[in-house]
Order: C-alpha cells, then sequence, then structure tokens
C-alpha cells in the first residue's frame, strides 16, 4: 500500500513541493533562532576578550542568521544567502578559530556540521561539509598536536556521517508520514487534505495561462447495493479497483482525489468540456464492460464542469456535483456536463 501512495504521489505531483517548501523553512527557521540565540553571547564576548577578527567574524554570522530568520519568518522562503554567504562564511569562520584558539575553535565544528544538513538540501550540505574538512583537516594538523590534530579530523568525518545518515532517516521518515497524511489508505488516491490548494493553484495557473480545466466529479452507482450484497470487504476491492481503471486512463498530470465513500474527481489540466465529457464517458465504459463483481456490472456516473472566468472553486464544484447529481436522475451510467 506504501508503494500504491507513492505511486500516486508521483502521478498527482502537484502541492507535495509546498510540504517539502514547509518542512525546510520550518527547520532552517528553527536552526536559524537557536543559532542566532547561541551565538550572540560569543560575538559580543569576542569584542569583549579584544579578539577582534572573531568577533567580526561572529558578528557576521549572526546578522546572515537574523537575516535568513526574518527572511524565512517574513517571506516564508529560505533565501539564497544560506547556500551562497552563510555556510562558505561559517566555514572561513571556523578556519579563523582553528588558527587563533586551536582546540576551542576545533569544538565549533560539530554543531556547524550537523546544522549544515538541516539548512541545506542534501547535497548542498555534503559538499558545504567536505569544504569544511578539507579546510578543518590542515588547520587542525598544524594548530593542534598530531595525535590531538589526526582524533579531531576523524570526529568531524564520524560527526557528517552519523548526521547524513540521521538527517536521511528523519527525511525519509517525514515523507512517509506526509504521503500517508495526504493519501487514502484503500486507494492510494489523494485525500482531501490536499483538495483546496490544489484547485487554488489549478485555476490560478488556468486565469494566468488562459488554458481550460475541467473538474470530473465521479459517484459509483448503486454501491450500498455491493455493500449489501457482498459485504463491505468486496465494497473495499471494488473501490480499489475502480482507483486502479481511474489511474490507468487519466494522464498522470491529472489529479485523482477519492472525496469520500464511493465518490471521486478528477482535475483535467488542459481540457475543455468536450475534452472532459469524452474522458468521463470513456470512464463510464471502461467501468461497466470491466469484470469487477462476478456476475454483476459496476456503472459509474459523473458530472462535468469546465472552469469559468471569476468563479471560485467551492462554485466550480457545486456545478460538478449538480451535473453528477442530473447523471444519476437521468438513469446513471453516463456523464452530464456543465460550461
Amino acid at each position: 500500500m506504501v508503494c500504491q501512495q507513492r505511486r500516486a504521489s508521483t502521478e498527482c505531483g502537484v502541492c507535495m513541493e509546498d510540504f517539502e517548501l514547509q518542512y525546510r523553512t520550518r527547520t532552517n527557521l528553527a536552526v536559524a533562532m537557536a543559532a542566532l540565540l547561541l551565538l550572540s553571547p560569543f560575538a559580543i564576548n569576542n569584542f569583549v576578550q579584544g579578539r577582534n577578527i572573531l568577533g567580526v567574524g561572529s558578528a557576521v554570522i549572526v546578522t546572515l542568521l537574523a537575516f535568513n530568520a526574518w527572511c524565512i519568518k517574513v517571506r516564508k522562503t529560505v533565501p539564497w544567502t544560506t547556500t551562497f554567504l552563510l555556510a562558505p562564511m561559517i566555514i572561513v569562520f571556523l578556519n579563523i578559530a582553528f588558527q587563533r584558539q586551536g582546540i576551542v575553535g576545533a569544538l565549533w565544528c560539530y554543531p556547524a556540521v550537523l546544522s549544515f544538513y538541516f539548512m541545506l538540501e542534501e547535497r548542498q550540505a555534503w559538499i558545504m561539509n567536505l569544504l569544511l574538512l578539507g579546510v578543518a583537516a590542515p588547520a587542525a594538523l598544524s594548530a593542534l598536536e598530531p595525535a590531538v590534530g589526526l582524533r579531531v579530523v576523524v570526529t568531524i568525518l564520524a560527526v557528517s556521517v552519523f548526521s547524513a545518515a540521521s538527517i536521511r532517516v528523519i527525511n525519509n521518515q517525514q515523507r512517509t508520514l506526509r504521503d500517508l497524511a495526504v493519501t487514502d489508505s484503500l486507494t492510494g488516491l489523494y485525500n482531501r487534505t490536499l483538495l483546496d490548494s490544489t484547485l487554488n493553484r489549478t485555476m490560478e495557473q488556468s486565469f494566468r495561462s488562459g488554458s481550460p480545466s475541467s473538474l470530473l466529479l465521479l459517484d459509483l452507482d448503486h454501491f450500498k447495493s455491493i455493500n449489501d450484497s457482498y459485504g463491505h470487504d468486496m465494497g473495499d476491492e471494488v473501490l480499489a479497483e475502480v482507483s486502479a481503471l481511474l489511474r490507468s486512463r487519466l494522464r498522470a498530470s491529472d489529479q485523482i482525489f477519492r472525496m469520500g465513500g464511493e465518490e471521486f474527481l478528477a482535475i483535467l489540466h488542459h481540457t475543455d468540456l468536450l475534452g472532459a465529457e469524452r474522458v468521463g464517458q470513456e470512464l463510464c465504459d471502461l467501468i461497466a464492460t470491466s469484470t469487477i463483481v462476478p456476475q454483476k456490472q459496476v456503472t459509474i456516473s459523473g458530472g462535468v464542469a469546465v472552469l469559468s472566468q471569476g468563479e471560485s472553486w467551492t462554485e466550480w464544484l457545486k456545478r460538478a456535483d449538480e451535473c453528477l447529481y442530473s447523471a444519476k436522475r437521468q438513469g446513471r451510467n453516463q456523464v452530464v456536463s456543465s460550461n
């Protein structure tokens, strides 16, 4: 079932980046705020102790952290300065700290290694940590006793590897939980969690590009009789099989939601009214001619609505729902449309 959910996520491909962005921004904000609070006293202390070069370096890092926190809080995005200014500045600062403070400077490498994996994408974090190791290794071996310097280099490498492994597990777990949160466990289709944001985004793209978008609302006919006659296990099998048939006919760019019960919604991008009607009727024919329940025909009814300029997504969905009920009233196993 997890594989089925991942396949549904791949097919839909919309709004997942919102979850990734939220995860990254929240993580970066937490790291930025924690580092800002912890490093500020050390920056002030460097100036008080007359270590002006270290004071300037740490002040620059604190300033960049504050800017990052502000960007994430206000703009809801991770600024480019994280990769191209903050991370390199940390490496430069650590090199100076090594040269001037010896083992004390080496201690700052460990939180830096971990913060890179939280602040940056995985590949960027690996690059920055390799650069850090490239700077730290010669600095440690020259500024410290050889045996101590070697231990510092080895432990920095170990912390980097362990951090990478831990972050990989956390990220994979986060993606799994995200998939579980937004997909229907029975069918592998999206549930209603992403419906609002997906419809809003579809409307924005359609209005901006001038390309038509259509909703196809589908509902299995007489589904209660299947549960009553064959049991709920068979009803679940029917829902899963119908979902697979819908997925097999619709394009990878279309989004398919299980609205609840035996009702499904497909968002058809770049599809006008005639195209959506054709897709809906093909789905009706496909399901009606498939052997889903032995010795019983399973059918589905549909309502189609093409997006109109200026309407809200609730109005758009309501028109598709009205068409669906018209299809039910007119005898089922058919599609009714509204422009």
